[in-house]
């Protein structure tokens, strides 16, 4: 495992330095008060979250909806001023020639619809275990919580930052058996330290293991979103103890809404008449039939 990309939390360190980054005591002020902003779900025995790709759910089909409006000017626009067969024979190719560019978003999207939206995470302390949809088969499974190996993972860049997500690994020794993903997409910039991913996973660990301590939170999302939500959702914004940099992420989010307004789009559509992820029964069982997402 590249110990650069993953910084483990749990299993075989939970606290210690990897390369330039310092993993933030479980004892630091408000390190236990950070929600994910994804709770969808939240109980006395469970908590549900969706999984961290859930902000870019409908990314594909957004640009694949783009170019519809692109396609039809075009149409237009040519139609008006071509008179010629050789000159409509022509534009068939240009056509043709930007599907042609196009078809991996075009089967992005074809993906992103056949799939579910969202790949919820069911994290329940009566039975000390957590629940989710794993990697490889996209099945239902069930693992114990203190099992798994948990880190915060790169995902990559986005125009302001570097993109970090929650990862818990299920092992078979040295070799990861499968995957899942839970929480916030966080945005930070590199240089900085990276405590705000880290205390979404200590806010975990405080429901799982910590009674006293833990704070519930109130702010729940629904994984069936208005179009100001999806807005929240697909472009988050970063939020320091600046006021002149929350002034400037503020401008650069509504800068951003209407630049991507096919993406809000995309995601709306995607979670509003997406399919619903099945449990199995035995999992609803044992947590509970709210965790089932409506």
């Amino acid at each position: 495992m590249n110990i650069q990309k993953y910084l483990r939390l749990m299993s075989v360190m939970k606290s210690g330095d990897y390369p330039d980054i310092e993993i933030p005591d479980i004892q630091e002020e408000n390190s236990i008060k950070s929600p994910p902003q994804t709770i969808f779900y939240i109980s006395n025995d469970c908590i549900v979250l969706g999984d961290a790709g859930f902000r870019e759910r409908g990314m594909l089909l957004g640009l694949s909806i783009l170019l519809i409006p692109v396609v039809i000017a075009m149409c237009l626009f040519f139609g008006y001023y071509m008179f010629s067969v050789e000159a409509y024979i022509a534009f068939a190719f240009v056509v043709l020639f930007i599907l042609f560019l196009s078809h991996p978003y075009i089967l992005g999207a074809w993906i992103e619809i056949t799939r579910v939206p969202v790949s919820p995470v069911v994290f329940n302390r009566r039975t000390g275990k957590v629940y989710f949809f794993s990697d490889k088969d996209h099945q239902a499974k069930q693992w114990p919580w203190t099992d798994c190996l948990y880190a915060v993972a790169y995902k990559g860049r986005s125009i302001v930052a570097c993109q970090y997500e929650l990862r818990g690994f299920l092992m078979d020794g040295h070799r990861v058996d499968d995957s899942f993903s839970f929480g916030d997409t966080v945005l930070e910039m590199k240089e900085a330290p990276k405590n705000e991913i880290f205390y979404l996973f200590y806010y975990i660990q405080s429901f799982m293991e910590y009674d006293d301590e833990f704070e519930a939170s109130s702010e729940l999302i629904s994984w069936r979103p208005s179009l100001a939500e999806s807005a929240r959702h697909t472009i988050p914004r970063l939020i320091t103890d600046n006021s002149s940099v929350n002034f400037l992420s503020t401008v650069f989010y509504r800068t951003m809404c209407v630049f991507f307004s096919w993406q809000i789009l995309g995601h709306y559509l995607i979670c509003r008449y997406g399919k619903i992820p099945q449990w199995s029964q035995e999992i609803i069982d044992e947590c509970g039939e709210d965790i089932v997402l409506k």
